[in-house]
């Protein structure tokens, strides 16, 4: 039995990796390695409703990704629950100079790719552990291009599945892979081998929980965000955050900020929204001099 840690490309529903059956919450959890037989305690971070996701599929919001559970020793990542048989092929691939050369460099997740792949793990989840070492390498610019690079150079060689959203989901991923990486006709091409017809679906009705009006919004996300692609790559735009592919309400909440420091395309995005933002604006002062008027009212009352 194995406890999902994690999400990607939530709007493909599509699960990540496991980690073992712990109880979620902030106390330590007591874990033994399995190699090497180490004790230590792994703190489960506690996760909040995501409020969205970034183009490459890290959510806003919460903690993404959530640290795996990591042996002190020799720094083997759980991603899972390990048979007695894994552990048997685990073992010469953890103790290797290979896998422990990763440790002084690469992040948790890209380890956990790297076991991933030796282990025979297939392409459809070992890549979205790829794809999310690329959001633990924000802030690390020359990783992060290499993980991107590598992402989208695997995920071309995974058998094409034109029907299968898990498929149509890591190919949009890697789309924007080549856009951020400024590879702006291969990510043109790779677009356009996506077929877009069967994501034109109508919603049927139905509470949000019916498997059929559930797979029905997943095809209508992700024709919105693919064909948001298409004018970013025209337009060349490589930064990590275009407006026009982000959530709307993260978009227009920078908008908001007087203080986030905006691009010409960003601040573009915002003057052509002007009077949604500017009526988000007005609301907002609304709203805190009622607050204020409220603090008022109860001070002078003495409640």
């Amino acid at each position: 039995m194995y406890k999902p840690l994690i999400a990607a490309a939530a709007l493909a529903r599509a699960a990540l990796v496991a980690a073992p059956a712990v109880a979620q919450g902030t106390a330590p959890q007591p874990m033994t390695c399995p190699i090497g037989g180490a004790s230590f305690d792994y703190v489960v971070p506690v996760g909040a409703p995501p409020l969205g996701e970034r183009p490459d599929g890290k959510p806003y919001g919460t903690v993404a990704p959530r640290p795996l559970p990591e042996c002190p020793t020799n720094g083997l990542v759980l991603y899972k629950d390990y048979t007695p048989a894994e552990v048997a092929k685990l073992e010469p691939l953890v103790g290797s100079d290979t896998y422990q050369a990763l440790r002084k460099n690469d992040t948790q997740y890209y380890r956990a790719y790297w076991l991933m792949k030796e282990m025979g793990v297939p392409a459809q989840i070992s890549l979205l552990a790829l794809l999310q070492a690329g959001w633990e390498a924000d802030g690390k610019p020359a990783l992060r291009e290499r993980y991107l690079a590598e992402f989208a150079e695997a995920s071309g060689k995974a058998e094409k599945r034109p029907n299968d959203l898990r498929w149509v989901g890591m190919e949009a991923r890697a789309v924007n892979a080549l856009r951020e990486l400024g590879k702006f006709d291969e990510a043109k091409a790779r677009l356009a081998d996506i077929p877009l017809a069967p994501l034109d679906v109508k919603v049927p009705e139905g509470p949000p929980t019916d498997k059929k009006v559930g797979e029905a919004r997943v095809r209508r996300a992700w024709l919105a965000f693919l064909t948001a692609m298409g004018p970013a790559i025209e337009r060349k735009d490589s930064t990590p955050e275009p407006m026009d592919l982000l959530p709307r309400s993260v978009a227009l909440g920078r908008c908001l900020d007087r203080g986030a420091k905006l691009g010409e395309p960003q601040k573009a995005f915002c003057e052509k929204e002007k009077t949604e933002v500017d009526s988000l604006r007005q609301a907002r002062v609304r709203a805190d001099e009622e607050l204020k008027a409220l603090a008022k009212s109860r001070e002078q009352s003495g409640r």
